[in-house]
C-alpha cells in the first residue's frame, strides 16, 4: 500500500468576499422552466437549452456569506495522473455553515510512491469582472467569459500545482428533473442543484514537488458543479455521478451521468453524450463537435445498470435511422479506488478510476475503442 501524506493548512484571505442574498446569479440559467430533453443521435443539430455554455453558471450559486447552503466544485483529471480537487464552502451533510468559510480537498495518488491527500481552509471569494474567478487564500480557479478555458493554481505545503484546460467539447450539461434547468431532486422538495461545465477538457499543465521536482501534466478533465440550500441527508440518502472518455481513431465520445436515490425511494437519472471529430490535443485540430444526447428521467433514451458487487457500470443510448439503428454503448470497470473525503457531518465522498470499452456507430458502422474515466459517490451520514 502506497503511504499517504496528509496535510491541513489554514489560509488566511483579506479579499472581499460580496455580500448578497441567497439565490441563483443574475443571468443563470438554473432553475428555468422549461427544458426539454435533446435526442439528437445522428449529430444533427448542435445544441439545447441543456448543453449551450453559460459562464455564470459556474460562479458561486449560494452566496458565500451565506451562513446555510452548500456548494462544490469537483475537478478530476485522468493522465499522468488521476488528480481530484474538491473547492466547496458550506457542508453537504451539515444544516448550517460558517460564513465565508471554504476549503480545498486535494488527492493525487501516487507521486514518487506517496498519495498526497491535502486540505486548505480558508475564505471564499469570487470575482465576475474580466473572466470569472473563484478564490481560497492564494488558490484560484479562472476561466473566460467563453467558458472555453478552465485555469487551476494551487500552492499548499511545498507543492504547487498549474492545470490549464480547454473544454474540447465546447458545451455543458445541464440535468433537467421535472424541466428545471439543473435540477438533479425531486420539484417541490429542497432543491439539489448541479451541471457540467466541463465534460472534456483537454489539460494541459505541471506539479512542482517539495523536492522541486517538476512533473509535466497532460490528460482529459471534467468539472462539475453541485449546490443546494439543505444538506443532503434531509431529502437524498445517495448521489453518484460519472464521467467516462472514449478513444478511437476516428473520433472522441464523451459520455456523463447522475443517479440521485432520494430519502422516499424516488431515483432520477440524467446523461449526457457528445462527440468530437478526431484531432490532435490541441484547440484547432477538432474539425467539429456536436452533442447527442442530454435527457434525464427517459428510460427509453437512457439504460443504466451499475453493479457494486462485481464494481461494473454497463451503459446503453439508442441509436435512429441515421445511424443504421447502432446503439452507442459503455462497459467499464472499477479500476481503482482514488481516494475519499468525508463531510463534518459524516457524509462520504468516494472516487473511483475507470477503464473499459465503448462501441458506437460512425459513418453508418459499428466502431469500438477504449474508455476511460472517473466514478464518484456520495453516501449521507445515517441518520
Amino acid at each position: 500500500m502506497l503511504p499517504i501524506r496528509t496535510f491541513k493548512v489554514f489560509a488566511v484571505l483579506v479579499t472581499a468576499c460580496r455580500s448578497v442574498v441567497l439565490g441563483f446569479q443574475p443571468g443563470s440559467d438554473y432553475g428555468q422552466y422549461k427544458t426539454s430533453n435533446l435526442y439528437n443521435c445522428s449529430g444533427s443539430f448542435p445544441t439545447s437549452n441543456l448543453t449551450v455554455k453559460n459562464s455564470v453558471d459556474t460562479l458561486p450559486q449560494i452566496q458565500p456569506s451565506s451562513a446555510s447552503g452548500w456548494e462544490q466544485w469537483e475537478f478530476i483529471t485522468h493522465g499522468t495522473f488521476s488528480i481530484v480537487l474538491r473547492w466547496s464552502h458550506g457542508d453537504q451533510s451539515k444544516a448550517r455553515s460558517t460564513d465565508s468559510v471554504g476549503r480545498i480537498e486535494v488527492i493525487i495518488p501516487d507521486v514518487n510512491g506517496t498519495t498526497v491527500q491535502t486540505t486548505v481552509f480558508g475564505k471564499l471569494s469570487y470575482s465576475n469582472n474580466n473572466g470569472k474567478e473563484v478564490r481560497i487564500g492564494g488558490n484560484s480557479f479562472k476561466w473566460d467569459d467563453a467558458s472555453a478555458w478552465y485555469n487551476v493554481t494551487l500552492n499548499v505545503d511545498g507543492y504547487s500545482l498549474v492545470l490549464n484546460s480547454y473544454s474540447a467539447m465546447l458545451d455543458t450539461f445541464h440535468p433537467d428533473v421535472g424541466y428545471y434547468n439543473g435540477r438533479l431532486s425531486s420539484v417541490g422538495g429542497p432543491g439539489l442543484y448541479g451541471s457540467i461545465p466541463v465534460t472534456r477538457g483537454q489539460i494541459s499543465g505541471y506539479l512542482v514537488t517539495p523536492d522541486g521536482q517538476n512533473i509535466t501534466l497532460d490528460g482529459l478533465a471534467v468539472l462539475q458543479h453541485t449546490f443546494s440550500e439543505q444538506p443532503l441527508p434531509v431529502y437524498v440518502n445517495k448521489y453518484s455521478s460519472a464521467i467516462i472518455w472514449g478513444y478511437s481513431t476516428t473520433f472522441y465520445d464523451t459520455h456523463a451521468f447522475y443517479h440521485i436515490q432520494e430519502l422516499n425511494g424516488t431515483v432520477h437519472e440524467a446523461a449526457y453524450l457528445g462527440r468530437a471529430i478526431a484531432g490532435l490535443v490541441v484547440r484547432s485540430d477538432f474539425q467539429s463537435t456536436w452533442d447527442t444526447y442530454a435527457v434525464t428521467d427517459d428510460t427509453n433514451l437512457y439504460q443504466l445498470a451499475v453493479d457494486p458487487t462485481s464494481q461494473k457500470i454497463n451503459v446503453s443510448l439508442p441509436g435512429c435511422a441515421l445511424t443504421n439503428n447502432i446503439s452507442y454503448t459503455f462497459n467499464v470497470t472499477e479500476s481503482s479506488r482514488i481516494g475519499q473525503f468525508t463531510d463534518v457531518g459524516g457524509g462520504r465522498t468516494t472516487y473511483y478510476a475507470l477503464n473499459g470499452t465503448t462501441l458506437a456507430p460512425y459513418g453508418g458502422s459499428i466502431a469500438n475503442g477504449t474508455i476511460a474515466g472517473a466514478y464518484v459517490v456520495y453516501e449521507a451520514p445515517a441518520r
